[in-house]
């Protein structure tokens, strides 16, 4: 989330979905943004709409808008970026995936718009391992667009997640890799309680938190992401971001998550 606020200024944003989710643990909309073989991990079609602010508070400003859907694998994004001396950036984004065996793979094309006029390419896989563990990484940025006066280097971004307690509970990593260098590395704990009823033991309606440390590639801290969603099927969440110190807050991201089973009946 830091990123997106520094490229406020920088004409080059970053979904916000990929300031704090990762390549191995996500599988709704959001997924074609961070890896598009998550579009195709699960039978459903969810719906979505993100709203960012830089520097929440009375100094507050709109910096990010994102909508999208995906349905059977196929899903299509927008992201309208606000930066700074009036400047407006557009996104348009297709993507695509597809599975067999646990094995899954897709491909999202981003046309970008506002300014510039270029085309990247994300392809993406992911496999899960058993039950506890799930690999899989993104080629990022091929055809390398330049988005208002920015090359865009292609990037390696290989990750992981481990659920050691069931699938409640997920630790991911990965680290975003150029052919030049090693950029970044992130780490995240996703937390679900709740939602199994009266006499669970936990609220009746799901509570999901997250954490993420993004730090640079001599693990020095960068930035972190705090989350907190309320729902199921139908989900309502927050996301603050913070630097590195915890010194202040750069971003705040609202976002709706509806989801629904395409179960074939017969």
């Amino acid at each position: 989330m830091l990123a997106l606020t520094r490229a406020a200024s920088a004409q080059v944003a970053p979904n916000t979905a990929t300031t704090y989710l990762h390549p191995t643990d996500v599988q709704d909309a959001r997924a074609l943004w961070v890896n598009p073989a998550g579009l195709a991990t699960m039978r459903e079609a969810s719906v979505y709409l993100d709203v960012t602010v830089g520097d929440p508070g009375a100094h507050g400003r709109l910096r990010q808008l994102t909508a999208g859907f995906d349905s059977r694998g196929f899903s299509f994004g927008y992201q309208r970026d606000v930066f700074d001396a009036g400047r407006r950036g557009h996104t348009y984004r297709f993507g695509i995936g597809g599975s067999s065996a646990g094995l899954a793979a897709g491909v999202a094309t981003a046309m970008y718009r506002g300014d510039t006029k270029g085309t990247g390419i994300d392809f993406g896989v992911r496999d899960s391992l058993g039950p506890a563990l799930t690999v899989g990484g993104v080629v990022a940025n091929l055809g390398q667009p330049t988005v208002r006066g920015f090359p865009q280097r292609v990037t390696f971004i290989p990750a992981a997640t481990l659920r050691p307690l069931g699938p409640d509970v997920a630790l991911s990593v990965h680290a975003r890799i150029t052919t030049a260098e090693v950029v970044s590395y992130s780490f995240g704990l996703r937390w679900r309680l709740g939602g199994g009823g009266a006499g669970s033991g936990g609220p009746r309606v799901p509570v999901q938190l997250l954490a993420r440390l993004d730090t640079d590639r001599a693990l020095r801290r960068g930035a972190f992401a705090f989350g907190l969603s309320l729902g199921g099927a139908d989900v309502v969440g927050t996301v603050l971001a913070t630097p590195g110190d915890v010194s202040g807050v750069d971003a705040l991201s609202l976002y709706g998550l509806s989801t629904r089973s395409m179960v074939t009946r017969r």
